[in-house]
């Protein structure tokens, strides 16, 4: 019998191993999709939302779109697979494509101090959680500002002294503007030292000032010349003007009985997205529908180019989700590992996260409800609409109930295609 020698036999487990990586990947049939479908239903028939929104895309092609009960309950409107809704955070990663677009164009590197394009934010103070203010270690960067580590917050999801100061400010007022939203901020105190903890915060919406500033055009026009109109995101933009306000789908919360109900402001449904605001938020104000919305995400699937339209260099879109943050420094709302990068959230491990997808997916959701994620290992994209009313001082993680429920029924379909 002829002896292996270690070295071929190592080079061939390689091989073997290798030809596995690269093998063609399970694709989700048409029995998946059914079981996926159902789960998702069941938030609706459960009362989690009022109506849901799926679409799935693997290997670039479409596997499922499908919509389920009501877009407005108060007026017996179903859910359409075009429905149009609030995406809010889910604008972030717009805002931070149009920031790469002005970074191709050599306007600012990541290593730049941010009062370099904003100096009214120079030398702020950060206030402890005592109250206690302190100076800065040193200057915030723009790599800290597209990874929500530069020390800025949101204010709503804790009760610091810092926090209360932010929130009573009221820095993305729709009738205020982008100059005047820094104008506050540069009253107001850091939460935190520069790139010593992740902290959700307007980061996004200073970068929609510097995308103002560097252009010369205001953000919303910016982003729908330069992002949208190129993609072809057609029911995208910071309003639902005309016809398309008959696919409008509003937030619900439930009342006194647990019915789900339009949370309306005051002026009723005629006012909602009427018009684009004053400020539109860089951080939250794009209203979309999946087909829409997973163009955008097929484009930075693609390496920055769809149809023939290049937004950005496929280097630049993995620069967008690779690691950003500091050693040891993990993304707050997520499991253990969760890292971020320019304006995306980037699975780990998934036995230390304790997320679905695999190591590498990068993704984000918005407060609303809605969600997306780009799966790299698998080739897949998924993007999902509820409109669940947010309350402030309730658990944000509630808003997640839909991405989860589509992540856990996704990848179980997969792992038992793999078994």
């Amino acid at each position: 019998m002829h002896r292996i020698h270690p070295l071929f036999a190592a080079l061939t487990a390689c091989a073997v191993m290798s030809a596995a990586w690269t093998a063609p990947l399970p694709a989700l049939t048409h029995q998946d999709i059914a079981g996926i479908n159902r789960k998702m239903h069941a938030l609706v028939d459960e009362k989690q939302a009022a109506g849901v929104v799926t679409l799935i895309l693997q290997n670039g092609r479409r596997v499922d779109l499908d919509a389920y009960g009501s877009a407005d309950t108060g007026l017996h409107k179903a859910m359409r697979t075009d429905s149009v809704g609030a995406f809010a955070s889910m604008t972030k990663p717009v805002t931070g494509v149009a920031m790469m677009m002005l970074y191709e164009q050599h306007k600012w590197s990541l290593d730049d101090p941010i009062e370099k394009f904003v100096p009214q934010l120079a030398n702020l103070k950060v206030m402890d959680e005592q109250g206690h203010l302190v100076p800065q270690s040193r200057p915030a960067t723009m790599r800290e500002l597209m990874s929500h580590s530069a020390g800025f917050t949101y204010g709503v999801f804790a009760d610091t002294p810092a926090d209360r100061l932010v929130r009573a400010a009221q820095l993305t007022d729709p009738d205020s503007s982008l100059t005047g939203m820094i104008g506050k901020l540069s009253t107001l105190p850091l939460k935190h030292q520069p790139g010593t903890a992740w902290e959700y915060s307007v980061s996004a919406d200073i970068q929609g000032y510097i995308i103002e500033k560097l252009s010369g055009m205001p953000y919303a026009e910016f982003v729908r010349k330069k992002i949208l109109m190129p993609l072809k995101m057609k029911d995208s933009g910071f309003a639902v003007p005309g016809k398309a306000r008959e696919r409008l789908a509003l937030p619900h919360a439930p009342d006194n009985t647990g019915a789900l109900v339009p949370t309306l402001p005051p002026g009723g449904r005629e006012v909602v997205a009427a018009k684009v605001p004053r400020l539109p938020s860089p951080g939250g104000a794009l209203y979309s529908t999946v087909s829409d919305y997973a163009r955008f995400c097929q484009m930075l699937a693609n390496g920055g180019e769809l149809d023939g339209v290049r937004l950005l260099k496929p280097g630049t879109v993995r620069l967008m989700h690779q690691n950003a943050l500091p050693a040891g420094v993990f993304v707050g709302m997520a499991g253990p590992g969760t890292t971020f990068g320019l304006d995306f959230a980037i699975a780990g491990d998934p036995a230390s996260t304790h997320e679905p997808w695999p190591a590498g997916t990068y993704y984000w959701s918005g407060i609303y409800g809605t969600y997306f994620w780009i799966d790299p290992v698998n080739h897949l994209i998924a993007v999902g609409l509820i409109q669940r009313t947010w309350v402030p001082g309730s658990d944000a993680k509630g808003s997640l109930i839909a991405r989860d429920t589509a992540g856990e029924a996704i990848y179980s379909a997969l792992n038992a295609r793999r078994h």
